[in-house]
This record gives structure tokens, C-alpha cells and sequence, in this order.
């Protein structure tokens, strides 16, 4: 066999000096390192990830808190600038403060008031109102102003109201335009300009009612709320007027199955039912019946409310 062959395939019988040759450059011949692991594609792609997952890790742990509100001081001698998150302002029976941030709006804090601040994000403001009075007038777009109190949550659907909390851990919300809700362990209370609305610790949001409503629909209210009390049904559906339907369609959501269809007939009395809802319905609690009726109050649709929820 031709000796040459084995330059080209290794073939055939070698010569003694290409023999040679070859074990004097053995030494440096090409060597692949040894693979512990694969480095391929998805490994290099997994490592940039872990940075990227590490590198967010950081900056969580020490992103800034959010924006900061301004302390202003309206009465009596007070010395904070700002509040930011987990910050606390308290006043004295002497002292009245503004917080005020740009993109959300104003707080007044009343004196013998503590609030906190909890969570401040671009698209969320959260309080802790545990004693005291705030007077609240929000521009920011609606569900992202929270207030947390011992006994209920207020949300701000773009308003001004007040809220105060006394020292039984019970709240008050009176609202001036616009709308708040209060909302605890899925009941919600929802409280239109010129009403007030009462929630009790332990008991959650109560019925809301106008300023103005009769004696005996406040004093029946307050019982039903208050001590659970069903007796005072009739009375309160006695004395409720064409306006007072925005308590009773939040009655009729409370009350014993027994007295729904009478809360009913009264509600049907005092607006035009919608014709896709039917007495049974509304005894059942169907929800989508639920709505309709809200929607006949004359105070809003409910889908701008389930709108902001989402």
C-alpha cells in the first residue's frame, strides 16, 4: 500500500520519519477540556436569569419607599415635614395637620388623631386611621386611596368625605361629593354624597343612610345594625322615603331570607323595578337582580364600580 495514503487517511504503512514526527509534536497536540457540565445555550440563558432574579432581588430590598406626603402644620406646634411609608403622624388635642401629596390629593388630620401610613405606590395610597378624625378630598383616580380602620376598610371611589374612628374601634364616614365605600370580609357598603354610613368593630360596614332621614328610620337602622334586631323591619320600611331606597336595597342584601320579600315590596314601591328582575330574585339574592336594582337607585351603574375594581 502506498505510504502516501497515510497522510491523507491514515492508511496504509507509515513512514518511520512522519513516525517520528508525530511523537516529537504529540505534546501539543489539540486537547478539548474536560466538561464537568454542559455550557450550552439554555445554560448561559439560565445564568443571565439568575442575575437578572438577583439583581431585581436588590432593588426590592432597597428601592425607595414611594412617594413621601407633605406634613403641613394648620394649628399648634408640630415639627414633622414628611410622612413616607411606615411613617406615623399623631396630633394632640392642640394641633391640626395637611398632608398633602400632588398626585392623590389632600388629608386633614383633626386633633387626638393617629394615622399611618402603610403603602404608597403610584397607582396606590394606603392609611391607618386608628383614632381620630381625617377629612379627605382625593383627586386621584378611583380605588387607589384605602383606609384602613379597626373595623372596615374605606375605599375612595373620587370624593371628599370624613371618617372618624372612636375609641371603641368604630368608624364614620360622611361623604360630601362623590363616593366611598366601605368593605370588610366581602360586604360592602357604598355611601353617595350627602350620607352617612357606620361600621361597627367586629360587625363590619353597616346600612348607609342621607343626613336627613327620619328619627325612626335612624333609630330602626342603628338596632337592626347594632343588635341584629329584626323586629325593627317593619318600622324602618314605614318610614323610608323614595330616597331612602339606597338603604334599603342595602337591607334587603342583610336581612333574613324571611323578611326579604317584604324589604322588597317596599323597595318595588319606592322605584321602578327593572323588568328582568322578579320578586324571587331579589328573595334569592340572585346578583345579577342585585345589580339591576342598584342600577334603578338613579346613583350610578354598578359596572362603573365593578370597572374600578377590577
Amino acid at each position: 500500500m502506498n505510504n502516501g495514503d497515510y497522510l491523507w487517511d491514515r492508511s496504509g504503512t507509515p513512514d518511520p520519519e512522519v513516525e517520528r514526527l508525530e511523537r516529537l509534536l504529540a505534546p501539543l497536540a489539540y486537547r478539548p477540556p474536560r466538561r464537568r457540565f454542559a455550557v450550552g445555550v439554555p445554560t448561559i440563558a439560565g445564568i443571565a436569569a439568575a442575575v437578572v432574579i438577583a439583581g431585581a432581588a436588590v432593588w426590592f430590598a432597597t428601592r425607595p419607599a414611594g412617594p413621601a406626603w407633605n406634613v403641613v402644620a394648620v394649628a399648634g406646634n408640630h415639627h414633622q415635614k414628611t410622612i413616607a411609608r411606615g411613617g406615623t403622624v399623631q396630633t394632640d388635642g392642640a394641633s391640626k395637620l395637611r398632608l398633602e401629596l400632588d398626585s392623590f390629593g389632600e388629608v386633614e388630620v383633626e386633633p387626638n388623631t393617629r394615622l399611618k401610613l402603610l403603602v404608597t405606590k403610584t397607582d396606590e395610597q394606603r392609611m391607618s386611621l386608628t383614632r381620630g378624625k381625617i377629612h379627605a378630598q382625593i383627586w386621584a383616580p378611583p380605588h387607589q386611596f384605602y383606609v384602613n380602620t379597626p373595623s372596615a376598610v374605606t375605599v375612595d371611589l373620587g370624593c371628599s368625605y370624613s371618617l372618624e374612628v372612636d375609641e371603641g374601634g368604630n368608624s364614620t364616614a360622611r361623604v360630601d361629593f362623590g363616593w366611598v365605600a366601605f368593605e370588610d370580609q366581602g360586604r360592602e357598603s357604598f355611601i353617595p354624597a350627602g350620607a352617612v354610613c357606620v361600621t361597627r368593630k367586629g360587625k363590619g360596614p353597616g346600612i348607609p343612610r342621607y343626613e336627613d332621614a327620619p328619627a325612626a328610620l335612624v333609630g330602626g337602622l342603628t338596632r337592626f345594625d347594632r343588635d341584629s334586631d329584626t323586629a325593627v323591619i317593619p318600622e324602618i320600611l314605614a318610614d323610608a322615603r323614595p330616597k331612602d331606597a339606597l338603604s334599603l336595597w342595602h337591607l334587603l342584601r342583610r336581612a333574613p331570607v324571611a323578611d326579604r320579600g317584604a324589604v322588597y315590596d317596599r323597595l318595588a314601591q319606592l322605584i321602578q323595578v327593572p323588568e328582568n328582575v322578579s320578586r324571587e330574585q331579589a328573595i334569592r339574592g340572585d346578583p345579577k337582580a342585585i345589580d339591576s336594582l342598584w342600577d334603578a337607585l338613579g346613583l350610578g351603574d354598578t359596572d362603573w364600580w365593578r370597572m374600578w375594581k377590577r
